[in-house]
């Protein structure tokens, strides 16, 4: 029975290699290179000396000084460059073969048969998170890279990403400066939204025509409300003209918000079954309202007010007493997603934070210094092809732990762990696909040692939400 499951993680693993080498075989990296008029005669700093440098070697080329890069690419590869030699290299041609290597990981779509069973959530094809990181850089990339505002610095990036939660799948990714408008991102993506798709964005994100053409494509949204948008219900006995006409303003009726959550007790939660939303278009839709306790309604608070005096605005009183509760819609059914269910999956939407936190922990995207804009544009699309392929090893993973051991994998420790075997990826890709099996190997023994999820509070964990049933590791406490 042991020697069949190795034989199959084997095949699985065979599979994974065969994938990663199709993308990024010397090869195919070289054919890439030639596409893009990066490699046009045979010189010693070729493709995979530039992949080598920016993805598998090196995470810092925004902020590593030249001569570093170059001691570090002559020790690794062999080829021998100056300092100003180098920064030559970093180009137009080379930007532009970076972004096509990323764009072909991106539609190669690793793992795509890869996908949680989330039993209680069966309905749902694909679960899409939506959101943006955003980080600051030097006032001098201020006319390619403007900045959202409200800080010291002029300049900034704003990196759009949308994935699946099931398999793990990157479904949009947009690079571009960081005053750009998630509203206008948002709309876009709704091009790549499916019948069955449950789409979690946050506010910034929020736009009542965008839900309604989620509805109208058959797919699901779950969505916080904004505190200014008016909530209606139906007027039971709304007033006509003495022909019969419906008087138009008597057919709703609008909810006072400020006196539902009156009404409520901290930490407690209702529902509106058939509520519309908004003043001119009346969205049909499913409404929760939580309020939430005193010690969460003061945290809300507390960062509000920093952000008033960091944005230098002011909130009206009364939308700061609004703040006292989550209000969320959704057009999913009660019998599809119960009432005290619909926070809980909207909870889903942090683990794209945890992405964004490795990657500026582990890859460190945001470290930059005064450089040229090319090699900034190095430094970002490399870090995302790294990104990418961590990223998609450790959903790989994370599939084949629960499916042989019953175990949750962390995706936290799993990216760094992942990340520290980039050296080996590299000379592996550079040897034959047996050796990269023999590495993804050694990886998945040790995320099944080291990797697992532990349970330090009762906060459920991405397995918990989707009713899968694994083995559950409880760390013990720690004496003080």
């Amino acid at each position: 029975m042991v020697f069949l499951m190795n034989r199959i993680l084997s095949n699985e693993l065979n599979l994974f290699a065969q994938e990663l080498r199709a993308c990024l075989s010397p090869a195919v990296l070289q054919e890439i290179a030639k596409r893009v008029g990066f490699v046009k005669r045979k010189s010693k700093y070729q493709a995979n000396e530039l992949i080598a440098l920016c993805v598998w070697l090196s995470q810092e080329i925004g902020s590593t000084s030249l001569i570093q890069l170059s001691s570090r690419l002559e020790a690794s590869t062999g080829v021998s460059m100056s300092a100003e030699g180098l920064n030559q290299r970093f180009n137009e041609t080379a930007v532009a073969y970076l972004r096509e290597v990323f764009r072909t990981l991106l539609a190669q779509k690793l793992c795509a048969n890869q996908s949680l069973p989330n039993t209680l959530m069966s309905r749902f094809k694909r679960i899409r998170i939506l959101d943006a990181t955003v980080f600051q850089l030097p006032d001098a990339f201020a006319c390619e890279y403007q900045g959202s505002g409200g800080s010291s610095n002029t300049a900034g990036v704003k990196i759009q990403l949308e994935y699946d939660v099931l398999s793990g799948q990157f479904l949009n990714v947009h690079v571009g400066p960081g005053k750009n408008n998630d509203k206008t991102y948002g709309t876009i993506c709704l091009q790549t939204v499916e019948a069955g798709d449950l789409c979690l964005r946050d506010l910034g994100y929020f736009d009542l025509g965008d839900l309604q053409a989620i509805h109208e494509k058959k797919a699901y949204y779950i969505s916080r409300l904004k505190l200014n948008t008016r909530i209606y219900i139906k007027n039971p006995a709304p007033e006509t003209f003495k022909n019969g006409t419906l008087k138009k303003h008597t057919e709703y009726i609008q909810l006072d918000m400020a006196q539902l959550m009156a009404t409520l007790m901290p930490g407690q939660t209702m529902e509106i079954e058939e509520a519309y939303i908004g003043q001119k278009q009346k969205l049909s839709t499913r409404v929760i309202i939580h309020r939430l306790t005193d010690d969460q309604t003061q945290t809300r608070l507390k960062k509000q007010a920093i952000q008033e005096k960091k944005k230098g605005i002011v909130m009206k009183e009364k939308s700061k007493r609004l703040m006292g509760m989550n209000v969320y819609i959704t057009n999913t059914s009660p019998q599809e997603v119960l009432t005290n269910d619909v926070h809980v999956l909207y909870s889903l939407r942090w683990q794209i934070e945890i992405l964004f936190k490795t990657w500026k922990s582990f890859f460190e995207i945001d470290a930059c210094k005064t450089i040229k804009k090319e090699r900034l544009e190095c430094h970002l699309y490399g870090q995302l092809i790294g990104i990418l392929l961590c990223s998609s090893t450790m959903f790989q993973m994370r599939q084949l732990l629960l499916e042989k051991k019953k175990q949750e994998l962390s995706e936290y420790k799993a990216i760094y762990m992942i990340k520290d075997y980039f050296p080996l990826f590299c000379r592996a890709m550079a040897a034959d696909a047996e050796e990269l099996v023999n590495i993804l190997h050694r990886l998945y023994q040790l995320l099944s040692k080291n990797g697992r999820k532990c349970h330090r509070s009762k906060k459920m964990t991405v397995f918990d939400i989707l009713g899968i049933v694994y083995e559950t590791t409880i760390k013990p406490r720690q004496a003080a």
